[in-house]
């Protein structure tokens, strides 16, 4: 990046601030050509690089107030003062000591973690290998608690309510009941900031976003390719999500407006269909408050995974245990198993096991069953003892090479 521009008509308390504005956005300096300024900056950046284990004895700036003005001439006494307490704020608001840089992740945590409810218009933006972007789609979203409500362009309302999910068309006059586990929202505030604090990330510059400055925070999952998340260093909201470009696009998420802890209307997530609308039900599974309720609605003998679901949902022939970013489907096994063409083949108690991105599929003591999620591996574990995964080029027994 290039370095901030000099310029010899600067005041002292001017150089000073082009100098720690260039440090705290990780860019390259230009040093003073004033003796006295060039030592601050030195004493700057050497605070900048400290890591500490406790905080700053209280008579460190006294200390080091004293040091600077003995250096000073009389006559600049008192302009030095002034100057060097606006500088002790400054270095120690982007130092180790503070949320300002390094610990923007863990304060975007922790505000995002108070937040109660939010409003905003949510653009989504496509960009291919060439660098061409187009505007793909932009919705409405109202969040609060468990409940989320969006609304798109055309006027197509999708509303999660903790109880029920449906969509809402108003050109066509239906109501769609959907399945309410596995609800995938584009840029959600919550899961965007525990995955920053779970993934090694660093800060690498600051962009304008929407109108507003924000931090660029490059994480790195492992496994994964690394992503981009800007951040409001104001309001320690997370603003922007680029993904990494894969099969030659890259999709970015941008809150061109966000207000946060607002009057929310109870309407905006009420179940209430107008009249004349047409109701099609898409979601035969409906919550139940036990896995003997469960068992008894469904009429099956399922597999227990050892950790219990945050919800279960039950209809004839079929059990969904919901674990929030993973469901365990479980259902009566009503045709013989094929796998799909596009999965890898693994095996389950010696039988096939179909291998799928977040997805695996088997059948077991006369039922089907599909884990689907980030934790598939995981909980099908729990399922079954005798379950092989094979790695890239492995040959499973009683498997053909081709």
């Amino acid at each position: 990046m290039k370095p901030f521009e000099n310029s010899s008509s600067k005041s002292p308390e001017q150089e000073l601030d082009d100098f720690i504005d260039a440090l705290a956005m990780e860019q390259q300096p230009i040093e003073s050509n004033a003796q006295d300024v060039a030592e601050l900056q030195s004493l700057t950046r050497n605070i900048k690089s400290l890591r500490p284990t406790s905080e700053p004895r209280k008579d460190f700036s006294l200390e080091l107030q004293a040091k600077l003005i003995k250096k000073a001439k009389p006559h600049e006494l008192l302009s030095w003062r002034a100057l060097v307490a606006c500088i002790l704020v400054i270095v120690f608001s982007m130092s180790p000591w503070s949320h300002t840089n390094k610990d923007l992740v863990l304060a975007m945590g922790q505000s995002v973690k108070q937040l109660q409810n939010y409003h905003g218009i949510l653009q989504k933006v496509s960009t291919n290998a060439a660098g061409e972007s187009q505007v793909i789609q932009r919705i409405e979203i109202w969040s609060e608690a468990n409940k989320y409500a969006t609304r798109s362009e055309d006027g197509i309302v999708t509303v999660n309510n903790g109880e029920r999910r449906w969509t809402s068309q108003p050109k066509s006059k239906e109501i769609t009941l959907l399945p309410i586990y596995l609800d995938q929202h584009d840029f959600d505030l919550q899961k965007e900031a525990k995955r920053a604090q779970q993934y090694p990330h660093q800060i690498v510059g600051q962009d304008s976003i929407a109108g507003r400055t924000a931090t660029r925070i490059e994480i790195a999952p492992p496994g994964g390719l690394p992503y981009y998340l800007w951040i409001d260093p104001v309001t320690h909201m997370p603003v922007q999500l680029q993904t990494a470009m894969q099969k030659s696009l890259q999709t970015t998420y941008t809150f061109v407006t966000l207000q946060t802890d607002i009057e929310v209307p109870n309407s905006t997530f009420n179940y209430d269909p107008p009249d004349g609308y047409q109701i099609i039900d898409q979601n035969p599974d409906k919550r139940v408050a036990s896995l003997d309720e469960a068992i008894t609605v469904s009429g099956l003998s399922p597999l227990q995974p050892a950790e219990k679901p945050q919800r279960l949902f039950a209809s004839s022939n079929r059990i969904v245990f919901d674990f929030e970013n993973t469901i365990v489907i479980e259902s009566k096994a009503m045709a013989p198993f094929v796998l799909s063409p596009l999965a890898i083949r693994g095996q389950v108690e010696e039988l096939p096991l179909e291998i799928l991105p977040d997805s695996l599929r088997w059948q077991q003591n006369g039922l089907e069953i599909k884990v689907q999620g980030q934790r598939s591996e995981e909980l099908a574990k729990q399922l079954t003892n005798n379950i092989v995964i094979p790695q890239v080029g492995q040959v499973l027994p009683n498997q053909p090479a081709g």
